[in-house]
């Protein structure tokens, strides 16, 4: 169903007013307003067709119009799925930068924290809904991160240990369960305080233990969680303290007996006394124990080679850029570039990131323009259509892998090539991430758009020449592209490379309006001089 037409430069000419319907019956009814070589539809109240000034056409005379003048029109998604492109990265590299450009230090602490802070990042935003930041609300939070929102408290630990390291392998995640558990009485209750300042003590410390868990590296959740399981690691002090922590506050009675310790409930079982039941609710008891235990352990969303890929770019970005500071390299470490570096660099990285960026840039414009024409639909007052929504889902998928893959490539090489040189040179930061955004942004949009304007058309049940493909086309390449690059190149030069949900929904904005703005100021001229310049061509062919 057409929402927007564009106008063919042949002169096109609205039917006369003799030709307009007399007697209208209720219904949808436009009328053609002649706007220099164009004709715009604007849509006629039915109790207003008598004061039109210009004929007043039905919908299907006015479709018939169009397709006998060989006009095409495209959908109102048509001009939107692309801009889901633009917005293609995953939570963690969108914001990542600022943790990522902190120097990581030399000392194991320092860059375990550094770590850390990506590890924040990375759970906070692996979700459907952010978590909580409460290192925000409390600096340095005690014990717990975030907070999801759910009420669940995290407590985020990355570790890069090899598994041949002596000593536990998982020490580091028992340290945080620990922590998580009670075992440092004075940082608990400071944690307590924080979390529940208006509650009894008891009551704060009660939520903390059944609602605290603790996030570790993706490839060790279920690992750890067995170490958890194995009744035979219960023999380490390390282990039992934790089971000691639960029992403390949530006894077991069994048999007339209360258990508050591990081992006691490991001296009953093993007792040669002990009556068979007493040994089998017993040992049913441990097992929800450390199966307990196991679950509070869940995946803080990146694993141990993307954290020493990301430190070992770091390492390098450093040793290339000695001179610049936190805030300059964070200019011109895009999202993307991150996202290549988290995957190993080079062709390798680039080729995942962006199969990713455009796998997300697909769902997103498929998404997006499924939405739009269910929109147009309702507003129509007509039924959903599947196949209408099924092609503006292969249209809006078609752009958004288009846009995604040449965003990410644009914008981890040359995008972020041109900001890092102009930081060089002197230019402020900001501006010269901008400059480098709307690279990527021209790039990205200038694809985009026509595969997106193309595929409609191709979708769209009409005949359209390779004039009409290749004008509208380039008019959707120069409105995308322009359009892109100023939300790209805005935003990145407003709030920098990390953008977060307003800057994101302002970028969309831009885009969306900058794209009208655009095609109003640019699109007949361009549209006109492409079919101008094909058909003179093919003319003077013959």
């Amino acid at each position: 169903m057409p929402t927007s037409t564009k106008g063919s430069p042949r002169q096109t000419r609205p039917p006369r007013k003799a030709d307009a319907p007399t007697g209208l019956p209720p219904g949808e009814y436009f009328q053609l307003v002649p706007h220099g070589a164009a004709l715009v539809v604007v849509r006629v109240r039915p109790e207003e067709r008598q004061k039109a000034t210009s004929p007043v056409l039905t919908r299907e005379e006015l479709e018939s119009f169009l397709r006998r003048d060989a006009i095409p029109t495209v959908s109102g998604s048509a001009l939107s799925g692309y801009l889901s492109s633009l917005h293609a990265l995953p939570g963690f590299e969108s914001h990542a930068p600022e943790s990522f450009s902190r120097s990581p230090g030399t000392t194991p602490l320092s860059r375990s924290g550094w770590r850390g802070a990506l590890g924040e990042v990375s759970a906070r935003r692996g979700g459907w809904v952010p978590q909580q930041d409460l290192n925000a609300l409390h600096h340095n939070h005690p014990i717990f991160d975030l907070r999801d929102h759910r009420g669940g408290l995290n407590s985020v630990k990355t570790s890069v240990r090899a598994a041949n390291t002596r000593g536990d392998p998982f020490e580091t995640y028992l340290r945080g369960l620990r922590d998580v558990m009670g075992a440092r009485p004075g940082t608990w209750a400071a944690a307590r305080t924080a979390l529940y300042p208006q509650l009894p003590p008891a009551t704060g410390e009660a939520l903390m233990l059944r609602q605290g868990y603790v996030s570790v590296n993706e490839e060790h959740v279920e690992p750890f969680r067995e170490s958890l399981r194995n009744p035979e690691n219960y023999r380490k002090a390390s282990y039992r303290e934790l089971a000691d922590r639960v029992l403390k506050h949530e006894p077991v009675r069994i048999a007339g007996t209360v258990y508050r310790r591990y081992q006691a409930l490991e001296d009953t079982r093993r007792g040669s006394s002990t009556p068979v039941a007493v040994r089998q609710q017993v040992e049913a008891a441990l097992r929800a124990l450390r199966e307990g235990l196991a679950c509070r352990v869940r995946s803080n969303g990146i694993t141990t080679r993307h954290l020493v890929n990301l430190e070992s770019f770091r390492n390098h970005v450093s040793s290339m850029n000695p001179h610049m500071t936190p805030a300059e390299i964070k200019s011109w470490v895009f999202p993307e570039l991150l996202m290549v570096a988290r995957h190993g660099g080079g062709v390798r990285g680039n080729a995942i990131a962006s199969g990713l960026a455009g796998g997300r840039g697909a769902a997103g414009g498929a998404v997006v323009s499924v939405l739009f024409e269910a929109g147009h639909l309702k507003y129509e007052g007509e039924t959903l259509q599947l196949p209408l929504l099924g092609k503006a889902a292969v249209a809006g998928g078609t752009s958004g892998i288009v846009g995604g893959v040449a965003q990410n490539l644009v914008m981890a090489n040359a995008g972020q090539s041109a900001s890092k040189n102009l930081i060089g040179h002197g230019l402020n930061s900001r501006l010269a991430t901008g400059a480098g955004r709307g690279l990527g942004g021209v790039v990205a949009g200038g694809l985009a758009a026509p595969v997106f304007t193309t595929t409609a058309l191709a979708l769209d049940d009409e005949e359209h020449s390779r004039v009409d493909y290749l004008a509208t086309g380039t008019r959707a390449f120069v409105s995308g592209g322009l359009s892109s690059a100023l939300a790209a190149g805005v935003v990145g030069a407003i709030w920098g490379s990390e953008v977060p949900l307003l800057g994101n929904a302002v970028g969309f904005i831009i885009g969306f309006a900058g794209y009208y703005v655009v095609d109003a100021l640019t699109g007949e001229i361009v549209e006109d001089h492409v079919r101008r310049g094909v058909e003179g061509s093919t003319d003077g062919g013959r």
